[in-house]
């Protein structure tokens, strides 16, 4: 590839979307983001405008291409996972975009995991049966919202409705439909089990593509909106947490990725599908060849916003919060926190599950509790990723940390004291966008391997002495969280 053209790396994320231009080996010449918002109009609902994230990411696109003098070769997307839309016969909106955060078809995720159906349909899947599932979220569809659901021409995710808008045509990739509960990843399908349960037959839903799948041919009216040539390719890509695991630990099953924002998650690389007989793990699509395995949390950087909120108004933010963490010993002088507040997905899975301080006395202050609180989000990322490892029969021996919490040192080391294994922070700041203009790369033919990593720009090595004190806590956390580990 000339090193005079770009890919574009296009992350729709759940607050904001991020455009990175890089070429090939993911060199840097521009980066754009911008934010959008997410609109609560009942308790447990979570839902975004479609058509105002649709006008951030082409005004997101517009500067980065406009600020960049190379020509582009291709533009590659990923977007969070779980999204479900209603739409028309063409393409009008009937509800808003229902997030992986919304709840409120929790009593169909709880019904079906007991039941035969719901082994089966995770067996094919490989997605826990969870709120989160769109699976879930069309049943409630239909039981709640009749005349919506009897309208409904297609069921999309967000960044299928970008393309429809785009193109004119329903179509997904394997990454983003592996995250609905309705797609066979043995068969690269949809499964009829999973479309009964629901009411719907695979017409309502888009056609289905490899994540290297291009788009050709862009109306006119949108290339000059970009201001490139109508043969500019389009990739329809993969999923957030697909594109962070290929940007960062190189697709090896030894290193994985843990991501720490508002929520999080640690993954690991496969070539064959994980079957957990406790439904603990996701098998989310990459490509034909690999699958991402792991678990996803809840009770990430959201957590610390709670503690800044209602125990720490008084102060700046988190680098003040954790200069006074920092003056308590690892372990908060025997008290434990479950974390919990907003429900749990791996690896209890269980929406309605509640956070708990254990071990209260007198002599712990607002401080022991928010060191509680911050040692528990990575107790029960530890947790998940002994399940992750056990399910999948491998061995982590290092951790490539990303998300808005890992920019933080404090925490990072103490990612590393917990596991007790080195931690990674990559050079390049980005994630998922870079995870993106790499695959973008493997699928235009500039690059014949997805097997490339980043460098670490910090290395966090574990502290014998803090691994040993937390190990002690960690042994009383797993008592009271009465998880099944293997």
């Amino acid at each position: 590839m000339s090193i005079n053209q770009l890919i574009l790396g296009v992350d729709i994320g759940t607050t904001n979307v991020k455009v990175l231009a890089a070429d090939h080996n993911g060199h840097e010449y521009g980066v754009a983001q911008n934010s959008y918002s997410i609109i609560q109009p009942d308790v447990g609902y979570r839902e975004q405008n479609p058509e105002e994230i649709f006008s951030v990411t082409q005004e997101t696109i517009s500067d980065v291409l406009a600020n960049v003098q190379l020509p582009i070769a291709g533009i590659c997307f990923t977007s969070a996972m779980h999204s479900i839309i209603a739409v028309d016969k063409k393409g009008a909106l009937l509800t808003n975009a229902i997030i992986w955060a919304d709840t409120r078809s929790v009593s169909y995720a709880q019904a079906l995991r007991s039941t035969e159906l719901g082994k089966f349909i995770y067996s094919r899947t490989g997605a826990p049966l969870h709120a989160m599932l769109p699976l879930c979220k069309i049943a409630w569809i239909r039981d709640n919202l009749p005349e919506v659901f009897n309208h409904t021409h297609k069921f999309i995710s967000l960044k299928e409705y970008f393309f429809f808008k785009w193109f004119d045509r329903f179509v997904i990739d394997y990454s983003i439909a592996s995250a609905t509960g309705l797609f066979d990843i043995h068969q690269l399908m949809w499964l009829p089990e999973a479309l009964e349960f629901c009411g719907i037959t695979e017409n309502h839903l888009s056609e289905l593509f490899p994540t290297t799948h291009l788009m050709h041919s862009l109306p006119n009216t949108v290339a000059e909106q970009f201001n490139i040539p109508v043969e500019t390719p389009f990739i329809l890509g993969a999923s957030d947490g697909c594109l962070a695991n290929l940007s960062a630990s190189g697709l090896t099953s030894e290193e994985a990725t843990l991501t720490l924002g508002t929520s999080g998650a640690i993954r690991i690389t496969v070539q064959d599908f994980v079957n957990d007989d406790q439904m603990r793990v996701f098998n989310y699509v990459l490509t034909e060849q690999y699958r991402i395995v792991g678990g996803p949390t809840n009770n990430g950087g959201i957590i610390l916003d709670w503690l800044l909120q209602n125990l720490f108004p008084d102060i700046a933010g988190p680098e003040e919060l954790f200069q006074l963490v920092k003056n308590i010993t690892p372990g908060a002088e025997g008290l434990v926190c479950v974390p919990y507040l907003y429900g749990e997905r791996s690896p209890v899975w269980n929406e309605n599950e509640v956070g708990r301080f254990y071990g209260v006395q007198s002599l712990h202050n607002r401080t022991h509790f928010a060191r509680a609180a911050l040692e528990g989000i990575v107790f029960n990322i530890l947790t998940i990723s002994q399940g992750v490892q056990a399910a999948a029969s491998k061995k982590i021996k290092a951790i490539w940390a990303d998300g808005g919490l890992t920019r933080s040192d404090f925490i990072v080391q103490m990612i590393s004291d917990i596991f007790n294994l080195p931690v990674y922070i990559s050079e390049s700041s980005h994630g998922t966008d870079r995870g993106a203009v790499l695959l973008g790369a493997y699928a235009l033919g500039k690059t014949n391997t997805l097997e490339t990593k980043s460098k670490p720009s910090k290395t966090f090595a574990p502290n014998a002495d803090q691994s040993a004190l937390y190990h002690h806590t960690y042994q009383k956390y797993l008592k009271l969280l009465e998880v099944k580990l293997d």
